[in-house]
């Protein structure tokens, strides 16, 4: 009779993932998720420039020419040379096909420059003195915490804290109690962007960096960052 109790509390429990051990005696398994959600405080933007020449030197130079250029932007705005990285570039023939023929184009030269920003009210005026230095692309806009490895802590705390409530929970169902942890599996982490109301929304705009008194029109809406953690934890059984 107790054997069977137990299997039943295990199906309640929910399925386990596979290769998790179990104990031979009686036990319990149980889930638990943890989220946390903020309000960015950095965002990470990438800016890409593109160019093509006859002779590949000179589309090197030209894409230099403009990264050089968004570079001494950041430079005089104070943004610190540890947040910016802008070492890759290649060069490469651009060639179309014709009646079976390649046609060559030219060269084309591309560089990107990835930039964390740690004051997220300036996005705009970033993006926007970073084209008009010679960037032609916005590849990507991240907004990001930098308490990332805190907040995953937090939700990793508040899913082992349900685990444990569940697996109470079903134990005293069937009158027993929680022995000793048998196994912890850590099932999933994830963050994910929400846009919502649940903390409100932050507007990004701003006066271009490289133009004073020139109001910028553009606005973003920054999401809310929600941290997942899901883990799973096997307990023994006393009666």
């Amino acid at each position: 009779m107790r054997m069977i109790a137990m299997a039943g509390l295990l199906a309640v429990a929910g399925a386990v993932n596979a290769g998790t051990p179990l104990p031979d005696g009686p036990h319990v398994v149980a889930s638990g998720e943890g989220k946390v959600s903020v309000a960015p405080d950095m965002v990470r933007i990438v800016l890409s420039v593109s160019k093509r020449d006859p002779v590949a030197a000179n589309a090197k130079r030209a894409v230099d020419a403009a990264v050089n250029g968004y570079l001494e932007v950041l430079k005089r705005n104070r943004i610190a040379e540890t947040d910016v990285s802008a070492s890759a570039i290649s060069v490469n023939e651009d060639y179309d096909w014709e009646n079976d023929r390649k046609v060559s184009r030219g060269f084309r030269g591309s560089r990107n420059v990835s930039v964390q920003l740690r004051d997220v009210s300036k996005l705009n005026a970033l993006m926007d003195s970073g084209l008009a230095a010679g960037m032609n692309r916005i590849d990507s806009v991240n907004f990001e915490s930098s308490r990332e490895d805190a907040l995953r802590q937090e939700a990793r705390r508040k899913a082992a804290a349900q685990s444990r409530e569940r697996a109470t929970e079903l134990a005293v169902a069937y009158g027993a109690t929680l022995g000793r942890i048998y196994s912890i599996n850590s099932v999933g982490s994830s963050m994910v962007n929400r846009y919502g109301r649940e903390l409100g929304t932050v507007t990004v705009t701003a006066t271009a960096l490289n133009a004073p008194g020139a109001v910028s029109t553009g606005q973003y809406l920054a999401p809310t960052i929600e941290f997942n953690e899901n883990v799973q934890v096997v307990f023994d059984l006393q009666r």
